[in-house]
């Protein structure tokens, strides 16, 4: 029997236009790009705007929002391109209409020109931290660059964007085959699920989950500078029936719990779905309950993989480029930031930042 909901609402925050199409051979004519950006019904000036695009071997467009809130990019390559923007903006609170605050907005949406050579949109941002509360902000996946397949400096990134402290008492981390009812590997925190408050995580607090806390720039004839120093990690996962498997004593374990594995935490380096639920459900042999799914982060190198995770939890695909042994990794746009669709949340960092977020 597979635990989930028959249906679970969720209100869309960003709008994806459609999906990415063949990744043509060469310029294919001239394309106009014109977007509006606005919050809660105001168009917002100054707002620097991000264009990138796979489809060509060219450079990230910027404009900034003029005092319509129009950012403008013509004339481009006609393809098919992806819009980011994060910025800080001067607006009135939320308690407060009459008191102007600084925010940080973010905001991204697919340009998808179709048969004609103009192409207009309206993109609302919204206020960084949407959907509060425990959020996977980072994945580190994809080894740093090496000749020799060293991959074990892994590690997930947990972020905590509620205004309440967290607590990952009995929490389980989860490695995700087809679906909710495929649960390739499981690892637990300690402590009792729900009730358990021995481990807290404070608000705006990053918590780092490494495959093997150690440093990994520093391993004995193996030339790894561009790796990962993950000595000081929050938490290292640890199966104890993987006698080869390290153990940072000075750092706390997440264990495994599934009979017979005999496996570390690893995760693939083209594309997995890694999800994080409250524990009270534990009987990972008939799948995940979808009621105890707190975050899950589906990434693949395709924007044309199967998906397989329910869109309830992530209609999209983060880390879409990203290649084996590169050194990079993927992060939410803005700390904690999530809208449900992994295309638009993160981004691609050219190097991890476990603990921090990028600028």
């Amino acid at each position: 029997m597979v635990k989930k909901l028959p249906f679970l609402l969720f209100i869309p925050i960003l709008f994806l236009s459609g999906c990415f199409k063949g990744k043509p051979t060469q310029f294919d004519g001239e394309l106009a790009v014109k977007i509006y950006v606005i919050f809660e019904g105001n168009y917002l000036p100054d707002i620097p705007v991000l264009l990138s695009t796979f489809d060509y071997n060219i450079s990230t467009y910027i404009d900034t929002t003029d005092s319509a809130g129009l950012a403008e990019f013509e004339p481009i390559p006609y393809a098919d391109y992806k819009v980011n923007i994060k910025a800080t903006a001067i607006l009135p609170s939320f308690d407060n209409p009459d008191s102007l605050v600084e925010f940080t907005v973010v905001g991204a949406c697919i340009v998808e020109p179709g048969d004609g050579g103009i192409f207009i949109d309206t993109l609302e941002v919204i206020a960084s931290g949407a959907e509060s509360g425990l959020k996977i902000n980072e994945i580190y996946y994809t080894g740093p660059p090496n000749n020799f397949f060293y991959w074990y400096d892994q590690f997930i990134e947990l972020y905590n964007s509620s205004v309440d402290t967290v607590y990952l008492d009995g929490m389980v981390v989860c490695r995700m085959g087809t679906f909710l009812e495929s649960v390739t590997y499981i690892f637990q925190f300690p402590g009792e699920p729900l009730i358990g408050r021995e481990y807290p995580v404070p608000p705006d607090s990053f918590v780092v989950l490494a495959q093997d806390a150690m440093d990994h720039t520093n391993i004995p004839n193996l030339p790894l500078p561009e790796s990962v120093d993950l000595s000081h990690a929050d938490w290292e996962f640890r199966n104890s029936i993987d006698y080869g498997d390290f153990d940072n004593p000075d750092v706390p374990n997440i264990d495994n719990i599934e009979v017979g594995h005999r496996l570390d935490f690893m995760i693939n380096l083209v594309g997995d779905v890694i999800l994080i639920a409250d524990g009270s459900d534990l009987n990972y042999l008939d799948g995940i309950d979808i009621n105890s799914v707190i975050d899950c982060v589906e990434y693949h190198k395709s924007s044309d993989a199967m998906k397989e995770i329910e869109a309830e939890l992530d209609r999209g695909f983060a880390g879409v480029g990203i290649i084996k042994y590169g050194g990079e990794s993927i992060e939410r746009i803005s700390a904690g930031f999530d809208s449900n669709n992994s295309s638009i949340d993160f981004v691609i960092l050219s190097s991890p930042t476990p603990g921090y977020q990028h600028e």
